[in-house]
């Protein structure tokens, strides 16, 4: 099996993506190389292989070892692929978050860059607003973190400042002028990461948080906060997701049209839509 040496379990998240990578790596080398012989080496039926590769399945925890005795691997290798399976299952937000930082802590840091960068961009809620805050603040390195940091409600900290900064450069969302400013992309984050959800999760109570707070702290004319209370035909909720995801989208034409230099705010608008009671069938 030439693969098991061209191919890396670290640089992986996704324990399915990496047997489908080494599948097409190893057929590529060896056109004798099939799902069939793959699947006796892992002593497995074939088209159960076959699932589990297009993320339809699981491998099970009965056979597990036997892919560890497949690739050979070592000590550390056999443990990252045992938490990498472990990951793929995890169903509640607080199992994925568990899961994914045991990972990241098991990763060579070069193999863990990238990831964490955009796990710490979904995690913290103030990276966004920072981005945001980059078309308004002229900032041109760590000397202008702090005074960028006292403008922000509620304030933050030079420290954090930069760690926001550092990781939209790193993540191409932000990139510095010739003349030295830094300033936000057009770029967006790309990801089907499983810790994705649980991670917006986090962010929603965060900036939900934030709300509350400013209902307190921040004048009226300057903000708008109200509530709707209805009773609905919650099949037809659809439709007003709907509606408000086209008001979300004529927002952001509006907001797109405003020059950049003319910004002097950020600010935070949230959409909120739940269920507070419900007959019982």
């Amino acid at each position: 099996m030439l693969a098991k040496n061209k191919i890396n379990i670290y640089d992986y998240s996704d324990y399915r993506n990496f047997l489908q990578d080494f599948y097409e790596l190893e057929k590529s080398l060896d056109s004798s190389f099939s799902y069939r012989v793959f699947a006796a080496a892992v002593e497995m039926d074939a088209s159960l292989l076959l699932k589990i590769l297009q993320g339809k399945r699981h491998v099970s925890t009965k056979s597990i070892e036997s892919f560890v005795q497949f690739f050979r691997f070592k000590e550390g290798k056999a443990e990252y692929f045992r938490e990498l399976i472990a990951y793929g299952k995890a169903k509640t937000d607080d199992q994925v978050r568990k899961h994914f930082e045991t990972l990241q802590k098991m990763r060579p840091a070069a193999c863990r860059e990238l990831d964490e960068a955009r796990y710490r961009y979904f995690q913290q809620w103030y990276y966004p607003m920072i981005r945001s805050a980059l078309d308004v603040f002229d900032y041109c390195g760590p000397e202008y973190a702090a005074a960028l940091g006292d403008s922000c409600i509620p304030k933050l900290t030079a420290t954090q400042v930069q760690s926001a900064v550092d990781a939209l450069l790193q993540l191409g969302l932000a990139h510095k002028q010739n003349n030295g400013r830094i300033v936000p992309t057009e770029a967006h984050i790309k990801t089907k990461e499983h810790w994705l959800s649980a991670s917006i999760s986090d962010y929603q109570k965060s900036i939900t948080e934030l709300a509350q707070r400013s209902i307190a702290e921040t004048p009226k004319e300057e903000r708008d906060i109200s509530t709707l209370t209805m009773a609905l035909d919650s099949s037809q909720i659809q439709k007003i997701r709907e509606i408000l995801a086209e008001t979300r989208k004529s927002i952001v034409k509006v907001v797109n049209a405003m020059p950049s230099q003319i910004c002097d705010s950020v600010y935070q608008l949230n959409f909120q839509l739940f269920p507070m009671m419900k007959k019982k069938d």
